[in-house]
């Protein structure tokens, strides 16, 4: 009997615990927009950056957050090499560096990811490491639902605290 009075304290010791830490704030690790047709989207939730160097002979960022309209955003720079070096990065058969958006969460999805649809990016990196990135981008988005839609975009920067998975 003493034995179950015991483990009751202990687990409400524990519930209390649990419920008495403060929440993580779901804040951006920097700041990360752009304009679609026009329209400012600003990344206010889930904004991350990892640099994935995995790979034999290359790595890669990727960048992406969520707008309070819960809009997604995706850039994503290839890295021949490992070799992290500022400069622009385009979209080509050879290279996959890509825009992504979608107009809700996993519906409605534009990305600028086939050249061979009218799709373009460019991605100018002005600052880059394993632990920071900075730039710019623009580029032509198209339809992954009808590949006749498109949208452009404009005036995408972000500035980021990058997490580099090995």
């Amino acid at each position: 009997m003493k034995c179950n009075h015991l483990t009751l304290a202990l687990g409400l010791l524990v519930t209390g615990l649990f419920f008495s830490c403060e929440k993580e704030k779901n804040t951006a690790a920097g700041s990360f927009s752009l304009k679609v047709n026009d329209t400012l989207y600003t990344v206010t939730r889930q904004l991350t950056a990892t640099l994935h160097d995995t790979a034999e002979t290359g790595a890669f960022l990727v960048i992406s957050g969520l707008t309070a309209q819960n809009n997604m955003v995706t850039v994503n720079v290839i890295f021949p090499d490992k070799q992290l070096k500022t400069g622009t990065y385009s979209l080509s058969d050879e290279a996959l560096n890509s825009i992504a958006w979608s107009r809700n969460l996993y519906a409605g999805i534009y990305s600028a990811d086939n050249i061979s649809e009218g799709a373009a990016a460019s991605i100018q990196l002005e600052t880059i490491s394993e632990t920071r990135a900075k730039g710019t981008f623009s580029g032509v988005i198209i339809s992954d639902d009808d590949p006749s839609l498109s949208k452009t975009v404009s005036e995408g920067k972000f500035e980021v605290s990058v997490l580099t998975l090995k």
